[in-house]
């Protein structure tokens, strides 16, 4: 079997490519982000469901224009660790303000599977959708931007942060 630095087709070819899979994968990524944060500041697509349930209020504006501005910033390869730190912290104060704060078993509403609004907790309170950004954007942080498919790597010739 081979790697995806050692023998074989594919590890020969993930090698060869890995700028391109890890920049489609931070566009990828930010694209979704990006959506998400048009749809919270600007109320879109259904949002809010449940009319703010926590009276988060202006709060829900702010995180909905950090994810515009973290998605910017991680698409284009701008202050990558930057727009992506920003990211984690939102998505932490979404887990536990939002998601965990809906749930009888605090912190963790993804135990719960029958809350009494009678919905499906595992779906509508989990927040493993903010777990998991929290995870890819805290691996954007860590890895940056990488190479030459990056913003700041074309203007100032290194990687700003």
């Amino acid at each position: 079997m081979g790697t995806a630095s050692g023998g074989g087709i594919f590890g020969q070819f993930l090698s060869k490519y890995t700028e391109e899979f890890y920049l489609l994968f931070r566009v990828i990524f930010a694209i979704l982000v990006f959506l998400h944060g048009i749809q919270k500041a600007f109320l879109l697509w259904g949002f809010p469901a449940g009319a703010n349930p926590n009276g988060l209020g202006a709060l829900v504006d702010v995180a909905g224009w950090v994810e515009i501005i973290a998605a910017l910033f991680i698409a284009f390869g701008f202050l990558t660790r930057l727009g992506a730190g920003a990211l984690c912290v939102t998505m932490i104060v979404a887990y536990f303000g939002v998601h965990a704060a809906l749930s009888p078993i605090w912190p963790w509403p993804h135990l719960y599977p029958n809350p009494p609004d009678g919905g499906n907790a595992f779906v509508a309170h989990g927040g493993e959708v903010t777990i998991l950004w929290f995870i890819i954007a805290g691996i954007i942080g860590v890895m940056g931007s990488r190479g030459k498919y990056a913003l700041d790597r074309m203007i100032f010739k290194k990687e700003v942060l």
